[in-house]
């Protein structure tokens, strides 16, 4: 093996005829699910990207497969350069370019056996469909960039503090089920979260169609809205989500990214459920309040609150949003 030549750290394999009888798929495509897996696993453990050998002669092809198989319009926009943690970079290069790369001596390339098989529809496609398109004159690097940007992505910024996403109702309430999923895919990518699945996205537009309030999750977010409110997509390594920190000493209250000195006497506690604040001299519920506010259900349990003697005084709203006023009992005005 190459990578055993190099400095490279070698993987265990997988058992593709095994995943592909458990699971119906192809060989071809247990085979392409093993490898992505755990190559974005690898890309994860060390912050870096999957980088695949894509080039413009290979779109052509998948174009091609995937109108024969009833794609749409997005069949001629498939293999970006960069999407979802996937390089190619070979999509940036012209062909003269790329067949000087591959002839290059210092980068070995090595053919997959299963490329000659004509078993396989993108093998039949590239052996026989493919010679006669270029013959009559087909440029795939043109017609790539036909439909693409070809922007170089950007470094990969800092992912330790994902924020919190949200999209307008209106929007999602009165577009159809494609266009919400492009501008739904657009956040999430914004904050390094992959695109929704179909049948996630379906429940989601469900959910909204009932103007109803609503709590979902997938693996990688919550999504929430209320009746009257926009739709939130709150990420789960958002540091929203971890626990707030407490030192007694200084007496500095750390959560969300934000920090608030806490007054003496006073103690920080989360989950606000069942708990009741004074207000203009009535007993309401906190639950009650955080609604009100419009407050994302999975946030409620996560948001700090102050107590002295066993009571709430203090909701600590700003370290959520510093947009909105802590809420403060009757007896505590002016404590800050």
């Amino acid at each position: 093996m190459y990578a055993r030549t190099r400095p490279f750290p070698c993987r265990q394999k997988k058992n593709v005829p095994k995943f592909s009888d458990k699971t119906g798929f192809s060989l071809e495509v247990a085979g392409r699910t093993l490898r992505y897996k755990s190559l974005h696993r690898i890309a994860g453990e060390v912050d870096g990207y999957v980088a695949t050998g894509h080039h413009s002669e290979d779109y052509l092809e998948t174009v091609i497969v995937q109108l024969i198989r009833g794609g749409g319009w997005n069949s001629l926009r498939t293999l970006k350069v960069y999407e979802n943690d996937r390089l190619r970079p070979l999509l940036l290069f012209k062909e003269s370019d790329r067949k000087f790369l591959v002839e290059h001596p210092k980068w070995p390339v090595f053919d997959d056996e299963s490329n000659e098989s004509d078993s396989f529809l993108r093998n039949r496609i590239r052996k026989q469909i493919l010679p006669h398109l270029l013959k009559e004159g087909a440029n795939p690097e043109k017609i790539y960039r036909n439909f693409h940007d070809l922007e170089i992505p950007r470094p990969k910024a800092d992912r330790s503090g994902k924020e919190v996403r949200v999209v307008s109702r209106q929007v999602l309430e009165s577009e159809t089920e494609s266009v919400c999923k492009d501008i739904l895919d657009l956040h999430m990518k914004s904050v390094f979260l992959h695109p929704l699945s179909g049948n996630f996205l379906r429940d989601l537009l469900s959910k909204i169609d009932s103007r109803t309030s609503f709590s979902l999750e997938n693996r990688e977010a919550w999504f929430w809205k209320s009746v009257s409110s926009d739709l939130y997509i709150l990420p789960k390594s958002g540091a929203f989500f971890r626990s707030f920190q407490f030192d007694s000493e200084s007496g500095f209250l750390r959560w969300n990214g934000k920090t608030k000195r806490v007054p003496e006497f006073c103690l920080p506690e989360s989950d606000a459920e069942g708990e009741k604040i004074l207000l203009r001299g009535i007993h309401r519920e906190l639950s009650e309040l955080l609604r009100e506010k419009e407050i994302p259900v999975p946030i409620r349990k996560m948001l700090p609150i102050l107590k002295r003697d066993g009571k709430t005084v203090m909701v600590c709203l700003r370290m959520w949003d510093t947009r909105m006023d802590d809420i403060q009992s009757d007896d505590f005005q002016g404590a800050f």
